[in-house]
């Protein structure tokens, strides 16, 4: 099936077209015309003809041979000109009551019954005009039987016509005039009744087909053999396929088509398949049986569940806005009091050198909560951040030698790889701190003891600057990747699983982007693309 998805305003998609003026009516009648003009212009030349009993042979050989170029013009008027049909239909009763009251005439008047050939074009005239007009045309037609008898009479010898005649072939043209139209007035009316009908099914199917366009949910509806009768745009995003190409259940969503054939070992079932079962990436599949009169159709929905995990996700972050919101006030208390302390034991002039160092440790350290409290106040209030220019080859090395001190690590455990010179990125110091500190103690506790960690400053394929992190130990699995970022995930009984969601927090407060994946040494590499700081240098 090939697929075509049109993103527009709401229209008509069916076949629906309104009435048009029925050109096909007159093109018959005009061949009709053309037959019966050869018939009469061929009695001309035939001597003592069978059908006609010609009395004036040179006035029915000129009206014959008029009435056959009358009818070759109109045919091709009603072929080129698009326009004017009523006036047309109208020039051509007119011209044909005049022809046939003159054949009747030549052929021995009213007793001829050429004249029974006005009831022909009066019933065309009542089928495809108005009322008035076809009384007017079967009005003329009489007047002029009633004056071709009254010149008969006087100057025909012999005329056996009678006013009889006249009469009941006029009152008969009447007649069918009225009847005729009182027809045409039923027809038109179930026409129409049947163009509403249509109206109202094009714009149901166009409403149907507009609201399963917009939904936010896949919908595919499958008929025989697995061919796709319909698969709306959502669908076509949550399976990936491209538009205006063919679609091929088989070949584009296997793994739809395999939770499909599970389905329908078991029609009756109610709850949709997860993407657990079926493998398709938050996406839940819901199958339904739709029938119809000779054909069944199988109707199958798909669901997004990304967006039911966000709000999970939102509920988390929310749960953990009140809760360091709570909690803050706890800890600073107790953090504040052991500050104190280790500031007023520092004072002490007794003390060795070695206890001195203690002392900054501990002041140190209890700066670094305060500000992991703050960043986690920042993050749930979403206050904005000190962003300003961050030399990174010199902050980097700082770092390292830092980190180091603090952590009693030798400087062997790093091996810093800047290939860029001096660069320059917008970022929070303080953030970039504790986003690196966090990092490089996660990639020492997990990568091996005799190995480095890897920090590379480097410009990737795209021209981006990119910060890796990188450590050379057993890696973190797969299934584990995707939710590493999310708060509370851990797999550590140790961890709390904040820290990688508060330094991804912090990327994010700082316009960076942070992923992780497995590296070249089996281990897992952290990568931070950061926003490089461009000087406004006007």
């Amino acid at each position: 099936m090939q697929t075509e998805i049109k993103h527009s305003s709401f229209r008509l998609t069916s076949g629906y077209t309104p009435r048009s003026t029925n050109w096909i009516s007159i093109r018959l009648l005009n061949v009709y015309r053309l037959g019966l003009s050869t018939l009469f212009i061929s009695q001309a030349f035939i001597e003592d003809s069978p059908l006609l009993n010609i009395v004036n042979l040179k006035l029915f050989s000129w009206v014959s041979s008029a009435f056959l170029m009358l009818a070759m013009i109109w045919m091709l008027a009603a072929w080129i000109e698009r326009r004017g049909f009523h006036h047309q239909m109208s020039l051509q009763i007119y011209t044909d009551t005049v022809i046939i009251i003159l054949l009747m005439h030549a052929c021995g008047g009213i007793s001829s019954g050429i004249g029974m050939l006005l009831i022909i074009s009066i019933a065309v005239a009542g089928l495809l005009a108005e009322q008035t007009l076809s009384i007017i045309f079967a009005s003329l037609a009489s007047l002029g039987l009633l004056a071709e008898h009254i010149y008969s009479a006087i100057n025909i010898s012999g005329y056996s016509g009678t006013s009889t005649q006249v009469g009941i072939l006029g009152a008969t043209l009447f007649a069918t005039a009225l009847v005729t139209h009182l027809l045409t007035l039923r027809i038109r009316s179930s026409e129409l009744l049947v163009q509403e009908r249509e109206y109202d099914v094009a714009l149901l199917s166009a409403l149907n087909q507009e609201i399963i366009e917009n939904l936010q949910a896949g919908v595919v509806v499958l008929g025989r053999n697995y061919f796709i009768r319909h698969i709306n745009q959502a669908a076509m995003d949550m399976l990936g396929i491209e538009p205006d190409r063919t679609v091929s259940l088989k070949m584009d969503a296997p793994e739809l088509l395999q939770a499909l054939a599970t389905w329908q070992q078991n029609p009756t079932r109610e709850s949709p398949f997860l993407p657990s079962e079926t493998g398709m990436e938050n996406t839940q599949i819901s199958f339904r049986s739709l029938k119809s009169p000779g054909q069944e159709n199988t109707l199958i929905f798909l669901n997004d569940v990304s967006s039911i995990r966000n709000s999970m996700q939102q509920a988390k972050l929310a749960s953990l806005g009140h809760l360091t919101a709570s909690i803050a006030h706890e800890i600073r208390n107790p953090l504040g009091a052991i500050s104190y302390a280790a500031q007023l034991l520092s004072e002490n002039e007794e003390l060795a050198e070695t206890d001195h160092r203690m002392t900054e440790i501990i002041h140190q350290h209890t700066q670094r909560i305060n500000h992991i409290i703050e960043d986690i106040l920042q993050i749930s209030r979403g206050s904005p951040t000190a962003m300003e220019p961050v030399d990174l080859h010199l902050w980097l090395e700082k770092f390292v030698s830092e980190f180091c001190l603090s952590n009693q690590a030798g400087k062997d455990c790093f091996e810093l790889d800047i290939e860029s010179g001096q660069v320059h990125i917008l970022f929070d110091p303080n953030h970039l701190n504790r986003v690196m500190t966090n990092l490089c103690t996660n990639a020492i506790d997990h990568g091996v003891s005799n190995r480095p960690v890897h920090i590379k400053v480097f410009f990737d394929h795209n021209l981006k600057l990119t910060i890796e992190i990188a450590d050379e130990g057993p890696g973190i699995k797969q299934e584990n990747l995707d939710q590493i970022f999310e708060p509370f995930f851990t797999t550590s009984h140790k961890g709390s699983g904040l820290g990688l969601y508060i330094v991804n927090q912090l990327c994010e407060l700082n316009n960076a982007a942070i992923s992780v994946h497995k590296n070249l040494y089996n281990g897992t590499s952290f990568i931070i693309l950061p926003s490089i700081y461009k000087p406004n240098l006007t």
